[in-house]
């Protein structure tokens, strides 16, 4: 029963005419209806299932920021794949242009040239290494988040369990 019910509940009564006992009977119910609320407050409603316990609760907090450090790791990694990616393009622009006007009589010309090849060759085979390696991260994420969401997300837990110091430990 809500709050507005309760007290239209109090309104029905002519307390002038009502014995001590109606009047105390009626406020008894009024304060279990209110401590019913408070508790109905101190649980999450979002999730569905029985409640998660404390220890429960810890494990989901830890998942929690293990998939967030996850994936700021995998973030930052895909931020210098994609500067890599960026750079092979450059790279690869200029050694198409360069190749135009490329003098292949002389050898020294030759030589840089293929210096700059190789150059772009290693900076291309780290490009695919870091790829490799992010991608296994990705799984990891995902793999991360489908055990979270398994285990605890949309799941019920005591508000109260989050200020309790052990909780936190």
């Amino acid at each position: 029963m809500t709050g507005f019910a309760s007290s239209q509940l109090v309104f029905m009564f002519d307390l002038s005419r009502a014995a001590p006992s109606r009047i105390a009977l009626a406020l008894a119910f009024l304060l279990a209806a209110g401590a019913a609320s408070a508790a109905d407050k101190s649980t999450k409603s979002m999730g569905s299932g029985p409640l998660l316990t404390p220890a429960q609760l810890r494990d989901c907090v830890a998942q929690k920021e293990k998939l967030h450090t996850q994936t700021d790791d995998a973030r930052k990694d895909e931020a210098s794949i994609d500067a890599d990616k960026a750079e092979i393009g450059r790279s690869g622009a200029a050694l198409g242009a360069e190749v135009t006007t490329l003098d292949r009589t002389s050898a020294s010309a030759v030589d840089t040239y293929n210096g700059k090849v190789g150059a772009r060759d290693r900076l291309i085979d780290s490009y695919q290494a870091k790829v490799a390696a992010y991608n296994a991260k990705a799984e990891t994420v995902k793999a991360t988040k489908a055990a979270y969401a398994k285990s605890c997300e949309n799941r019920r837990y005591d508000e109260r369990d989050m200020d309790d110091p052990k909780a936190k430990k």
